[in-house]
């Protein structure tokens, strides 16, 4: 099977591997998709990963920030785009860290009613709104518009220095 793929296809650094990377944009310079490329040690330059670029998000939260007592660093204050929320997995729970206008907020990522995850949500103002069954979180009091028998678990945020920190 080998000699019929280098046949037709030719070799991953021949004449025509190259040809056709030029051409169809791929090749033996062709960006690695294969299983184990995620665990490949990073070139000389960081590119963050698309998911983190769309949001805005720089690779990691500042090491040099000491936090509150019982707070954790989740991340840098200016890498989350305002009237944007995201999920993070901290000291293994899911959380959703929310920008309103330059005041962070932080709540459970599952919401209260199905599951549904909020860090996939719509942000509207300090309203986040699950995408399951779109029902509606005020991330400053944890209460639900939809259904005031259901509560958000919300958490204390603080900004230091560069960092924004939870208490978990």
């Amino acid at each position: 099977m080998g000699f019929l793929k280098n046949m037709f296809v030719g070799r991953d650094n021949g004449v025509r591997s190259r040809l056709k990377g030029k051409i169809l944009g791929g090749g033996a310079n062709a960006h690695d998709t294969s299983p184990d490329a995620a665990y490949s040690a990073p070139g000389k330059e960081y590119r963050p990963p698309p998911a983190e670029a769309a949001l805005g998000l720089s690779p990691e939260p500042p090491r040099d920030v000491i936090p509150p007592e019982g707070y954790e660093v989740v991340l840098h204050k200016d890498s989350l785009v305002a009237g944007r929320a995201v999920e993070i997995i901290i000291a293994g729970r899911a959380i959703v860290v929310a920008n309103v206008g330059g005041t962070f907020y932080a709540c459970h990522n599952t919401c209260p009613h199905a599951d549904g995850p909020l860090g996939d949500g719509k942000l509207e103002g300090k309203i986040l709104t699950c995408p399951y069954h779109g029902y509606e979180y005020d991330l400053e009091k944890g209460s639900c518009k939809t259904d005031s028998d259901l509560t958000l678990a919300t958490y204390s945020v603080e900004v230091v220095d560069t960092a924004v920190c939870v208490k978990l």
